[in-house]
């Protein structure tokens, strides 16, 4: 039982305004009440594996609720020991849920590969069938490719999602699934999805049962709201934006569903994909200005998407941005579902080789040649050798993840000295290329 949660059951005279305010508002006063901590305005860190009952019935009661034993009532366990809850991450979790348009529960992880692979073991059965989209990062494809169907019988098939007609023949055809799989944008290609669109698509072929799932990390919960277009669950790697900082590694799973919560948190039970109570502390500092972050990290982005766009060196931009009315569906699913185009995008080298780009980034001084994203600092990588090197050749190649594809992460850094160092490493390659005379 949460501190929040506890509030409610003793105070009758407390009411949740937050539903009535902004996101940005109520994520900074949702899961914690300060009267319950000493008064103290900011939450404390609850370090701590194991919980005192206050009589032994109430332990026995506690157990039969966290393990569904004969006697679970369907009320929450209350605090019984940090694998199952903790009220840091309780904490957390409750101000997902008010960050998150349409969410009723979350549940946090100690990784985002972790939220995804126990929310599909917990969700789909042995057997069941998964349609995912293509691409998606690197760590997602090796479990839905191999691992799924080699150690848990679990078929997977791949798609290009943002292609509706593909979409809807591989339903037609391969169907029926237990789960559809939706990254968006893709990563690394930044390839839109239009969530709605799938959905419908998938109620038409495989009925209300088949669980949609979105990997929301690029955009949301400030630019994407994966709910209000039909999704049944959302995942994040809240190592990035929400997290914020590169400083901690966490995920995060949301449901409509309290149900589909219940077997996720069982299986994070059982399976030990417990996040620590300090990451979970960091989380809530995090989080509190995510909406911020991600707004004025994607004014950056947008400029400096512009500013390679017009370099010589570079063959194509990807980035939501940057899609006009020529770019068709693409932007007809940009203007629909989003409210922000983000601050991660991929680029071209012209006519590039991997020994181009590799010389380019060895030129890079202010952006970090590291993988992950959406950290406070500039973030630069190459993704066919780095976050998507456990593809095969084949599928790099189909998805367009060639040598020449460079992925970037925008900080807070001012987007002109971004620029300055992107461009100095772009025109000192250029010279590398110029045959002697």
């Amino acid at each position: 039982m949460t501190q929040d949660e506890h509030s409610k059951d003793k105070d009758p005279d407390y009411k949740d305004p937050l539903r009535d305010f902004h996101p940005s508002t109520a994520v900074i006063h949702a899961g914690y009440r300060s009267r319950l901590s000493e008064n103290a305005v900011k939450p404390p860190v609850f370090r701590t594996s194991t919980f005192e009952f206050s009589s032994a019935a109430e332990g026995a009661k506690f157990f039969q609720r966290a393990y569904h034993l004969p006697g679970d009532d369907g009320q929450e366990p209350g605090l019984v020991y940090s694998r199952i809850n903790n009220p840091s991450t309780e904490i957390f979790e409750d101000k997902m849920v008010a960050l998150e348009a349409g969410a009723t529960d979350a549940a946090a992880f100690p990784s985002g590969m972790s939220a995804i692979t126990t929310a599909i073991l917990a969700l789909v059965p042995q057997g069941g069938r998964i349609l995912y989209t293509d691409p998606v990062y690197g760590g997602t494809y090796y479990f839905l490719k191999h691992l799924c169907p080699e150690r848990f019988g679990i078929e997977s098939v791949s798609v290009d999602t943002s292609n509706l007609a593909n979409t809807e023949q591989t339903l037609r055809a391969h169907g029926p699934f237990d789960m559809v799989f939706l990254e968006t944008p893709a990563n690394p290609t930044m390839i839109l999805t239009d969530i709605e669109a799938v959905t419908g698509l998938v109620r038409r072929y495989a009925g209300p049962q088949t669980i949609v799932a979105v990997d929301n990390t690029f955009l949301g919960p400030v630019f994407q709201r994966p709910f209000l277009h039909g999704a049944d669950l959302v995942l994040y790697s809240a190592t990035k934006f929400i997290g914020g900082h590169s400083d901690l590694i966490a995920g995060v799973a949301l449901t409509q569903s309290a149900e589909r919560m219940r077997s996720i948190r069982d299986y994070r039970t059982i399976l030990g994909a417990t996040i620590a109570p300090d990451t979970a502390w960091m989380l809530t500092r995090s989080i509190e200005t995510l909406w911020i972050r991600m707004e004025r990290q994607a004014e950056k982005a947008m400029k400096i998407a512009g500013a390679l766009q017009d370099h010589s060196m570079i063959e194509r931009v990807l980035f939501p941005g940057l899609l006009t009315q020529r770019d068709g569906p693409a932007y007809i699913t940009y203007t629909k579902q989003c409210s922000g185009p983000g601050a991660v995008m991929s680029f071209y080298l012209k006519d590039g080789t991997c020994d181009m780009a590799y010389r380019f980034l060895d030129r890079v001084r202010l952006c970090h040649l590291a993988v992950s994203l959406g950290g406070t600092e500039a973030l630069i990588e190459h993704p066919r050798s780095m976050t998507h090197s456990d593809m095969t050749l084949e599928d790099l190649d189909r998805c367009g993840i060639t040598d020449a594809m460079i992925r970037l992460s925008v900080g807070l850094e001012s987007s002109d000295d971004i620029i300055q160092d992107l461009s100095q490493a772009l025109n000192a390659t250029a010279k590398d290329e110029v045959p002697v005379a």
